[in-house]
């Protein structure tokens, strides 16, 4: 096993004593065993600090102990939108790669409402949510390398009004064709397979959302 496998390796144990200590120090009522809880999580953020160079130990911890809680999938939403051309809106993301206009389903939102949201705060436009095109998991599909794992939605949407201005979010939104999409898009949030997707289901009469 490369350097590689065994890094994600050593960030899925990390994920899983996470999950395991954070779902316990939610319900234990000994306060010995929170001790021990928490000390399970600290060497979960070592272990994730080991598997990459990208965090360390400090900031894993952080990362754990802002997710405290019964240990769910992140839902995240993608708003798809298509013109006359068949080319599809994409922005520019402020890690300066393009994506589907999208993120985190917040709290008191419906995936639909999110959807909306995302669409004006990174694209500037209006939209009407109309079909679910599909649900996917980003340990199939996208990034198996992400600190937590995600349920991200493709929702098609028809656009009614407004246009681009640049935010604290993203710095630019253009269209373009699906087969020539840009060369730094982050496939991490949409990858071009599932732009193409997309477009299957902007054109189906009749479409079955894939649904992992």
């Amino acid at each position: 096993m490369g350097n590689e496998g065994k890094g994600q390796e050593l960030a899925e144990l990390s994920h899983e004593l996470m999950a395991i200590a954070n779902d316990a120090l939610l319900y234990t009522k000994d306060r010995f065993d929170r001790e021990r809880f928490l000390e399970v999580r600290k060497a979960a953020a070592k272990l994730l600090a080991l598997s990459t160079e990208e965090i360390d130990e400090a900031q894993a911890l952080e990362l754990y102990e802002e997710n405290e809680g019964y240990q769910t999938p992140k839902i995240d939403t993608r708003a798809v939108v298509f013109n006359e051309k068949d080319e599809v809106l994409l922005v520019k993301d402020y890690d300066g790669k393009w994506a589907l206009p999208g993120g985190w389903c917040e709290y008191n939102l419906s995936i639909m409402e999110n959807t909306v949201k995302e669409a004006r705060e990174e694209a500037g436009i209006e939209v009407d949510p109309v079909r679910l095109v599909a649900a996917h998991s980003n340990r199939l599909h996208n990034n198996p390398k992400s600190y937590f794992y995600i349920i991200r939605f493709f929702i098609l949407c028809r656009y009614k009004s407004g246009e681009f201005t640049s935010n604290i979010e993203t710095s630019d939104a253009r269209y373009f064709d699906v087969n020539g999409l840009p060369d730094d898009i982050n496939d991490h949030k949409s990858s071009p397979e599932q732009i193409r997707l997309c477009l299957e289901a902007y054109h189906a009469k009749v479409w079955d959302p894939q649904i992992d």
